[in-house]
């Protein structure tokens, strides 16, 4: 059994294929600007997913998790005009600082669903520990009914890896971590992604995708999974 079988025999519908379109995305990459070097078509398709996925709206409380220096919130506030905050344990003053909240993403000091949603690109797969599941019980306790999450990419494989080095090597040999304290980096095998995510995700609705047209949209792009989490509206938990 391959893997999207395998996922797809877990899921049932909530597994679906998807192809992205190429010329909404190209013309997202004429309109976004990132002023920090090796932004690649990767990093873009993953914010272009957000943009799209997540249907944000004026009315939307927008928060960038685990976000580092990602400008991408405030792309948000000035295309859509919603309120938006970034995240991130490793910002020097804990706590909330204007549009940036520093600190653990499993103790977020905002108040219950007054966020409607979130996204986290290319640092889930970062989460230390038992943080992966501590962020999703968190973010349910902060997301209003209707909200959603996007996880891009989600890293998964036949088998459960965990790297303590991980990180890159450019061509002078040097090695480079993924991002300020990325270090760790889990891939998931669908027996844990069922008891470390979706399982603790109570109210949370999960569609799980596989992107079927990464080569058309960058030759080197390895983006192949995303999840999606859905806060279930109240009338939705009564009907099930």
């Amino acid at each position: 059994m391959t893997l999207s079988e395998e996922l797809q025999q877990m899921l049932g519908e909530r597994f679906r294929q998807f192809r992205a379109d190429a010329r909404a995305f190209k013309r997202f990459m004429r309109a976004y600007r990132d002023p920090r070097p090796g932004i690649d078509r990767q990093k873009l398709l993953e914010y272009y997913l957000s943009l799209t996925l997540l249907d944000l709206g004026p009315d939307d409380v927008y928060m960038d998790v685990a976000a580092q220096d990602c400008p991408f919130a405030f792309f948000v506030r000035e295309t859509i005009g919603c309120r938006v905050f970034r995240q991130d344990l490793y910002y020097l003053k804990p706590g909330i600082h204007g549009t940036d909240i520093g600190g653990d993403a499993g103790e977020i000091p905002l108040r219950d669903e007054s966020v409607s949603k979130m996204s986290l690109h290319n640092s889930f797969e970062h989460f230390e520990s038992d943080a992966d599941t501590r962020f999703i019980l968190e973010a349910q306790r902060l997301l209003r009914p209707g909200g959603r999450i996007l996880i891009v990419p989600l890293y998964i494989s036949s088998h459960y890896r965990e790297e303590r080095d991980a990180g890159w090597i450019d061509e002078k040999g040097k090695k480079h971590l993924w991002g300020k304290g990325a270090q760790f980096a889990r891939t998931y095998d669908p027996a844990s992604l069922k008891t470390r995510v979706l399982d603790p995700a109570r109210s949370l609705t999960p569609t799980l995708y596989e992107l079927l047209n990464a080569s058309e949209l960058d030759p080197d792009c390895h983006l192949r999974f995303f999840l999606m989490l859905e806060k279930v509206t109240p009338a939705s938990t009564k009907s099930g």
